[in-house]
């Protein structure tokens, strides 16, 4: 997974399955952002994220566990609807938590991942 710049004035590109992705020069590292904002299609109220089961994220945002210590950055924010919502998700040893998730009804702060 790559990450690029962002701003206001950012021209978009078309890339696969119609996602619309920012042009610009790649980043090094995960470890140079603050925050990222991450699609799903499901979240419980532990910070737990359901996605698309390609397990991209997790991947790239391992090294926030690395040596059982939690590295605080960036703060992952999960962007969904309330209906994708539930009381718990089934989770795995890999799935990195969600810090936050925002919806059409507010956010909510996952305080224990950090």
């Amino acid at each position: 997974m790559r990450f690029v710049r962002y701003g206001p004035d950012a021209r978009l590109h078309s890339r696969a399955i119609g996602m619309h992705e920012p042009r610009g020069t790649w980043l090094a590292s995960s470890r140079q952002l603050d925050v990222v904002f991450l699609p799903l299609t499901g979240f419980d109220l532990q910070g737990n994220r359901l996605g698309l089961g390609g397990g991209f994220y997790d991947r790239t945002f391992a090294t926030s566990r690395a040596g059982g210590r939690i590295w605080h950055r960036p703060k992952l924010i999960g962007l969904a609807f309330s209906v994708q919502g539930v009381d718990r998700l089934p989770i795995a040893a890999h799935d990195v938590p969600l810090h936050g998730i925002v919806t059409e009804l507010g956010a909510i702060d996952f305080p224990a991942t950090g």
